[in-house]
């Protein structure tokens, strides 16, 4: 008896029949009894694909090999009503020229047809057995069905074994076979089921599929199905070891073949499923194809029995995605988009949530009814909560198609632009460009324009945020007038269009998914966006009046736009004298004066509420401190699933701007990871630029860069958008630090939109200009750009320099064009300004104040400046000062101090990838060449285990002796005698391992601040 090595050929694809052992067992006892002269009845019975063709074959084959008379036939659905098709064939089968003459199939000869054969084919069985198959019994036509059963009556006297194979579930219920089943004693039943997931293992081990996800993938496409497992196969070798099923591949056809064998109805029945994926049930498909539901059971359980369908005839859905669209796309377009309608309307009536019903209405590719629009709303809100922006853009896409009303038009534009600016914020942007061109019309509604104001102010289009806002009062106004006039019965035109609009949106939503607690896809959209900020902002008189303060300087200034501008023509007087005329009343504000100093102004305000989502709260420094806990209890509350960017990126940039970068780095490194998990791209790089600005401002250059790269790499690199815009010019300025200033010209030389220079981040690529122009000595070019930076903070009431110090830029420009006075002129105003109690902004603004003054003065200052960068944790500007503040000591003498300065400052500058700024320090010569005979400097991380074992003492005075102080300076410096700041350094060099002050860990620079 053939076991479980047996193997049949299908497809190109041996597979050997598993768990049949029983099965073929009971049919050789069956053959036994047939060449002992007693024949029967085996009825195999079993799902589609699961194997009764095989045991057909295997009887067959085993008949054949004993020298029976074997006659075979084959039922076919499109034959079923073709009398005597399967006698027919039955006769074909057989020897030559003894059953064929026997059926005729002329009309009115019928009767005597099927009594020839019968009296035939009992002639063959007395002279041996004989072995009659009919596969696909439920096929038959009436007229051989009769016959059969008749010649089944007789079969166990004639010697004659009827084998018939049917598919079960049965879609038609065959009483007549039931019947002569129960009457024939010879007769048996042999059940063909599914493989068990033992016997799916032992299929894949004999075909080299030994990977898990693989294997796992097989389990759950094929539900034990043997047929649908040969298809995978199949797929698996043409795939080159690969699974992964198409609509077009072996697995996807032999689907669609084993739904056609199930019945005729189970066409229409799947396609259904298909379209109802996930919500298909007896009730859902009648529904869709209005039958009854007793009709489409049985043929969604015979479905699901085979392995076709996963799950029951209460719920079921395609196993994979591919066998579903080659199900669905036999269907012409037409009827396609038409059957995901109904599928959208029949389970919207049955309460499913919106996100199902809109994933319909997105198949099908239209909005068939006003009911639809608010679902497709709905389910957008859902999804951009739940992570799925692109998917709520098309649900949103969709739903603004069928807007006729400008209104309701505008308000689902704002939130299709709120949707893209996840994914690609230049579509975003250029969606509210137009809505904004539209509102100049008068179509938008006060509460839509204030929407709009904020988004743009997201983007940093503050220009463009004002005119919103400005729009949006006056159509308060007009909105105000309307009201009152309808309230004292004067309907004018302009009240009726308002009254129809508003009367047309309650039509659309009235229709609506009804809320459901239980259910998350049914989510109301709020009529605008909350506002994200929550902290306060003030802005001067004096900076509102200087607003275009610096007109003069950008007028004719074509030649100075692109890199390699030279600035010809370019009127440093003129310049400096519109500077002076337009800023000169703000110049005594910016000193301390009351406009600049008075009572802070309600951050709710339009204006200020738009620029505090660049700036932070405008606080004084001793309420800043409140700003930067507000910010991070809002990211904590962030932190759960896939918040707003609005408040986020507010909250970072407090932390930066108010907390320093290494409060903020933190919290951009979790929210970039964050937004990537919600499939937000486009937010993503916004949050990335902001990690990139912290590394950057803590002296990571290499950190800073690869945070800029990712940022570009994960949107389009287009020129119209202010991400790639602000983010390009925050890493051409890393490069510029690094010395890579070929690379940074490059990202400089990459179309720019002219309106993007008009954005808050195309304030960060006006400055890499500016400085790349700097570097390369055209000084008129590099004022000029930074005097447009002081230009457009200004007139947005953004003039912060911890966001943006364009004051000292603009004064080491005027440095070199030889401009001191006017030079220490902007330093005076950056430093008189609030923001210059944070110490970057004082470090850089005393660095650049240093440079005006004789070197005495300037060691100073420097070492001021020296030590409000460390409080910053800046590390490239502290670099920047210590290099110059050893050059200083070097012109005043003090040798021994500027080669401690010097060597920080080239250790700072080498750790920070700053290389230009460490030659430049090496160049000087402070840095001592090494000794004949090198001395062994403790290894770094051997000297920061190290520098835990020293005192808090021992730390503070060996850290200023690696600044370069003397140590009659330590001891002025800490009030202790020179006799203890000895004895302390000789314990220091001692736990350290090193002999002179020279050998000291640089770590220790950065501890100063402690001292």
């Amino acid at each position: 008896m053939p076991g479980q090595s047996d193997c049949v050929i299908a497809g190109g694809c041996c597979v050997n029949i598993v768990e049949r052992a029983a099965e073929l067992e009971s049919l050789d006892s069956a053959l036994n009894d047939c060449a002992a002269g007693h024949g029967g009845v085996v009825l195999v019975e079993g799902p589609v694909g699961c194997g009764k063709s095989e045991l057909v074959s295997e009887a067959i084959d085993r008949a054949t090999g004993r020298g029976w008379v074997v006659l075979r036939a084959t039922g076919a659905a499109e034959e079923h009503a073709l009398p005597l098709g399967v006698l027919g064939q039955l006769a074909a089968s057989g020897p030559p020229g003894l059953l064929a003459a026997a059926v005729s199939r002329v009309p009115g000869a019928l009767r005597e047809s099927t009594q020839s054969f019968g009296a035939a084919v009992r002639r063959l069985g007395a002279s041996g057995p004989v072995l009659i198959c009919v596969d696909d019994w439920q096929h038959a036509d009436d007229v051989s069905r009769t016959q059969l059963l008749h010649l089944a009556r007789g079969s166990r006297r004639a010697g004659i074994l009827v084998v018939l194979a049917r598919a079960l579930p049965a879609t038609v219920p065959d009483p007549l076979l039931e019947t002569e089943l129960l009457r024939l004693s010879g007769s048996f039943r042999l059940r063909a089921a599914p493989l068990s997931p033992a016997g799916v293992d032992t299929l894949l081990d004999e075909a080299g599929i030994t990977e898990g996800p693989s294997r796992r993938l097989a389990h759950r496409l094929t539900g034990g199905n043997p047929l649908l497992l040969r298809a995978v196969l199949a797929d698996f070798a043409a795939g080159g070891g690969a699974l992964e099923p198409r609509s077009d591949g072996a697995y996807a056809q032999a689907l669609v073949t084993c739904v056609a064998r199930v019945g005729a109805a189970a066409g229409a029945v799947a396609r259904a499923a298909g379209a109802l994926d996930g919500h298909a049930s007896a009730g859902t498909v009648a529904a869709l194809l209005d039958r009854p539901a007793a009709a489409v059971a049985p043929v969604l359980h015979a479905l699901a029995e085979g392995g076709l369908l996963d799950g029951t005839a209460s719920t079921a859905r395609f196993r994979h995605a591919a066998a579903r669209a080659a199900v669905l796309d036999a269907l012409p377009a037409a009827e396609r988009a038409a059957l995901h309608q109904g599928a959208a309307a029949v389970l919207r009536r049955e309460g499913a949530p919106a996100t199902a019903v809109a994933e319909r209405l997105l198949a099908a590719g239209g909005v068939p009814e006003s009911w639809a629009v608010p679902v497709l709303q709905s389910a957008a809100a859902y999804l951009l909560a739940a992570g799925e922006p692109r998917t709520a853009l098309d649900c949103l896409r969709l739903a603004g198609d069928s807007f006729t009303d400008p209104r309701r038009r505008a308000g689902n534009t704002l939130r299709t632009a709120e949707a893209a600016a996840r994914i690609d914020p230049e579509d975003a942007e250029l969606r509210l460009a137009a809505l904004l061109a539209e509102a100049r019309t008068g179509h938008l509604t006060a509460t839509d324009l204030n929407t709009l104001a904020g988004l743009l102010a997201v983007h940093g289009r503050l220009d463009e945020a004002r005119e919103a806002r400005d729009l949006a009062a006056a159509a308060g106004a007009r909105e105000d007038t309307a009201s009152a006039g309808g309230r004292t019965g004067s309907g004018s035109g302009e009240d009726a269009e308002a009254a129809g609009a508003g009367a047309d949106a309650e039509v659309a939503g009235a229709d609506a998914v009804p809320e459901a607690g239980a259910n998350p896809g049914r989510v109301a959209i709020p009529a605008q966006l909350p506002p994200p900020w929550y902290g306060r902002s003030a802005q001067s008189g004096a900076a509102r009046a200087g607003s275009g303060a610096f007109g003069g300087a950008t007028a004719g200034r074509a030649g100075d736009r692109g890199v390699g501008g030279a600035g010809a023509g370019f009127d440093t007087s003129r310049v400096l004298a519109a500077a002076g005329s337009a800023g000169g009343g703000a110049t005594t504000a910016i000193g301390g004066g009351p406009a600049e100093t008075g009572g802070l102004t309600d951050g709710c305000r339009p204006g200020r509420r738009d620029a505090a989502v660049w700036a932070g709260p405008w606080w004084l420094e001793e309420r800043a401190g409140g700003a930067v806990a507000g910010a991070e209890a809002q990211l904590r509350s962030a932190l759960g699933g896939c918040p707003a960017i609005e408040p986020v990126l507010h909250a970072l940039r407090t932390l930066l701007y108010l907390g320093g970068p290494a409060r903020a780095l933190p919290w951009c490194a979790e929210f970039a990871e964050r937004t990537r998990e919600c499939a937000a791209p486009g937010w993503s790089a916004m949050v990335r630029t902001v990690h990139a600005e912290a590394l950057f401002r803590q002296g990571d250059l290499p950190g800073a860069e690869a945070a800029a790269r990712t940022a570009l790499e994960l949107v389009p690199r287009s020129a119209g958008s202010t991400v790639v815009t602000g983010t390009a010019g925050i890493l051409a300025q890393v490069l510029l630090a690094r010395g890579r200033a070929d690379v940074a010209a490059a990202e400089l030389a990459r179309p720019v939109a002219e309106s993007g220079h008009a954005t808050v981040p195309g304030l960060a690529y006006l400055r890499a200009r500016g400085r790349f122009h700097l570097a390369a000595g055209r000084c008129h070019a590099a004022l000029a750009d930074f005097l447009e930076i002081g230009r457009r903070m200004r007139g947005w009431g953004l003039d912060r320099p911890v966001v943006l110090p364009w004051r000292t830029d603009a004064a080491e420009a005027l440095l070199g064009l030889g401009e001191a006075r006017q030079a220490d002129r902007f330093v005076t105003q950056q430093l008189a300004l609030p923001d210059a109690a944070d110490a970057w902004v004082q470090g850089v603004s005393l660095r650049q104040r240093a440079a005006l003054l004789e070197p005495r003065r300037r060691k100073t200052l420097l070492d001021r400046s020296t030590q409000a960068l460390r409080r910053s944790g800046d590390r490239y500007e502290l670099a920047r000062t210590l290099a110059e503040f050893g050059r200083t000591l070097l012109e005043c003498g003090e040798t021994a101090r500027a080669t401690m300065v010097n060597r920080t400052a080239w250790h700072l500058a080498d750790e920070c990838g700053a290389y230009p700024l460490r030659d430049t320090v090496e160049s000087a010569g402070p840095v001592p060449a090494p000794p004949a005979a090198p001395v062994a400097l403790p290894a770094r991380s051997a000297s920061c285990a190290r520098l835990a074992e020293l005192t808090d003492s021992e730390r503070r005075v060996a850290a200023l002796a690696v600044h370069g102080d003397t140590n009659r300076e330590i001891a002025g410096k800490l009030f202790i005698t020179v006799s203890t700041v000895e004895q302390h350094l000789t314990r220091a060099y001692r736990k350290l391992g090193v002999t002179s002050r020279r050998q000291l860990p640089v770590e220790l620079q950065l501890m100063l601040s402690e001292a």
